[in-house]
């Protein structure tokens, strides 16, 4: 995989807004397991209906090192109004990536102009449910497009022939969660870690004023991640 790096940069965004208010999601989560020493929860949003799983890369939020006994909490924007999306070289870090808010049903327009890639949205032309992203001539080797789905983002490969995409993301109120060593990029080195557990969060409105979505996590002493 290339390592090469490559700026990256949003062209300004005057077309494009998303459509709903954005949730705000909170998970506590502790560590009771029998594993000594540093360890962290690795936080997945759910894949991409379209297109296919398997030309996707799920990254993850990951928390900081707890330690037996320890609780954290880890806190991120979900909904259809937190979507955002990015290009990047592939084999670099999207945390530099500059996030561009898109909004379902916009059409996304992705060039590369000197040395940098641009990102153009408009509303509408897309499906209701997805966001179309096209492509301009001139695309990078091994270039992504980044679509930011609650706690994490999601890559897939810019296609050869630089045939459109279509971005569909799953909205719905669930994450998958890793505990054990901490995901990471370009090359995962996730060698010890739990079982993989999907959350599911709810919302509150009787008590929660701010309508958050919460969820709480325990890993047991048999290493599983239970839903409390």
């Amino acid at each position: 995989m290339s390592t090469t790096k490559a700026k990256t940069s949003s062209a300004p965004a005057t077309t494009s807004t998303p459509a709903a208010a954005t949730v705000p999601f909170e998970l506590t989560a502790t560590n009771r397991s029998t594993v000594p020493g540093a360890q962290y929860f690795s936080v997945y949003p759910p894949a991409l209906k379209s297109p296919p799983v398997s030309s996707q890369t799920l990254t993850a939020l990951v928390s900081g090192p707890t330690e037996q006994g320890d609780t954290t909490t880890l806190t991120w924007n979900g909904g259809s109004g937190a979507l955002a999306l990015f290009a990047l070289i592939g084999g670099t870090s999207p945390d530099a990536a500059v996030r561009k808010p898109v909004a379902l049903g916009d059409t996304v327009t992705v060039a590369w102009v000197n040395g940098a890639f641009t990102i153009t949205a408009a509303v509408g032309g897309g499906p209701v449910d997805a966001i179309k992203v096209t492509f301009a001539s001139g695309m990078p080797a091994n270039g992504h497009i980044g679509l930011v789905v609650g706690p994490a983002s999601i890559l897939v490969p810019i296609p050869a022939g630089l045939m459109g995409l279509t971005l569909e993301p799953d909205l719905s109120p669930t994450v998958s969660v890793v505990f054990g060593t901490p995901f990471q990029l370009p090359q995962p080195d996730q060698s010890d870690v739990s079982e993989r557990a999907t959350i599911t969060f709810e919302q509150d409105a009787a008590t929660n004023a701010s309508l958050t979505a919460s969820a709480q996590i325990e890993l047991g002493l048999e290493n599983q991640i239970v839903q409390g």
